[in-house]
């Protein structure tokens, strides 16, 4: 049986992992943020956040073990809008706005993020759900 001096360790590096991405992403004042965290097995996690200002997602994989990070964009009533699958299984992110033409949002409509880990050939496990937010910008 693991002692709980590893099993907290190994919390801590997803959490560590996101307040360092959180922090290297601090956007201006006047551009609503939204943040989401999914967590999944062996420590690995998905972040993404979604900036008003010119539509920007920023899908990001929390560790280097195998799994990326999937986020579908779907209106406040569940529907879909779009998918991002992360690219990368390193700590990097990947990122869309509006300015590549096709992931432009609507302006004065609700949405949320539906964030989640994938493994190559499976199916997305651990999805979590933002709350909704509202696309004003």
């Amino acid at each position: 049986m693991k002692s709980t001096r590893m099993r907290l360790a190994r919390a801590a590096v997803p959490a560590a992992a996101l307040g360092a991405l959180m922090a290297s992403n601090a956007g201006t004042a006047s551009a609503a943020t939204t943040w989401w965290y999914s967590g999944g097995p062996h420590g690995s996690g998905a972040a993404a956040t979604f900036r008003e200002q010119g539509d920007r997602l920023e899908v990001c994989d929390i560790n280097r073990d195998g799994y990326r990070t999937l986020v579908d964009v779907q209106t406040a009533a569940s529907a879909h809008v779009y998918r991002i699958t992360d690219s990368y299984n390193d700590r990097r992110c990947t990122v869309v706005s509006a300015a590549d033409g096709r992931h432009n949002l609507a302006e004065n409509r609700s949405y949320k993020l539906r964030v989640c880990v994938i493994r190559t050939g499976q199916r997305p496990s651990y999805c979590k759900t933002t709350a909704t937010f509202h696309n004003d910008h």
